[in-house]
C-alpha cells in the first residue's frame, strides 16, 4: 500500500498542502480558484511525484494509476463544468485532477474514502447553509471541501480497507 512511504506523505504536507490552503482561503471567500494557483499546485504536485518515481521505481505503479485516474476524473469534472456550470464549477473543475492525483497516489482506499467523505461532507454544508439562508438557489464554496479530499481520505482509508476486506 503506497500510503506507507514517508515520501508521499512529505509531498501531501510541504507541496500540496500550503498552496491548497492559500485556494480553499481564496475560494472561501471569493468562490474563486485562481489559474495561476490551481496550476502551481498541479504543477508541483506533478513534478514532485515524478521526481518520486524516478527515485523510487517501486512508486512507479502506483503513480502510472494516479496519473491515468487524475486524467479520466479531471475530463470528467472540466466536462460537467463546461455543460453543467451550475453544479460545478469551471475553478473546481480544474481542481479535480490535482485532488484525484494526490488521493490516489496515496492509495486507492485513501482516494474513496476521501471522494465519499468530500461528497458527505458538502452535501452537509449545502444543507447548511439552505437552512441558513433559507434560500434555494444559495451558492457555497465547494474548493475547501474538495481540496481537503486527500486529507479526508487519509482519514477514512482505515474504514474503507475495512469494509473492502483489504486491512
Amino acid at each position: 500500500m503506497p500510503v506507507s512511504s514517508p515520501l508521499l506523505l512529505a509531498v501531501l504536507l510541504v507541496v500540496y498542502l500550503p498552496p491548497a490552503a492559500v485556494l480553499a482561503w481564496h475560494d472561501g471567500t471569493s468562490h474563486r480558484l485562481p489559474n495561476c494557483w490551481v496550476a502551481g499546485l498541479t504543477g508541483g504536485v506533478g513534478l514532485a511525484l515524478g521526481v518520486l518515481a524516478l527515485l523510487v521505481p517501486s512508486l512507479r505503479p502506483a503513480l502510472s494509476s494516479a496519473v491515468i485516474l487524475a486524467l479520466v476524473l479531471g475530463a470528467g469534472a472540466i466536462l460537467l463544468g463546461l455543460l453543467a456550470p451550475s453544479l460545478l464549477g469551471m475553478g473546481d473543475a480544474k481542481t479535480v485532477p490535482v485532488v484525484v492525483l494526490m488521493s490516489s497516489a496515496l492509495g486507492g482506499e485513501v482516494l474513496l474514502a476521501g471522494l465519499l467523505a468530500g461528497m458527505l461532507l458538502a452535501g452537509v454544508l449545502g444543507g447548511v447553509v439552505l437552512l441558513a439562508t433559507r434560500r434555494a438557489g444559495a451558492r457555497f464554496a465547494v474548493g475547501p471541501v474538495l481540496l481537503a479530499v486527500p486529507f479526508l481520505g487519509l482519514l477514512g482509508a482505515p474504514l474503507v480497507a475495512g469494509a473492502l476486506g483489504t486491512a
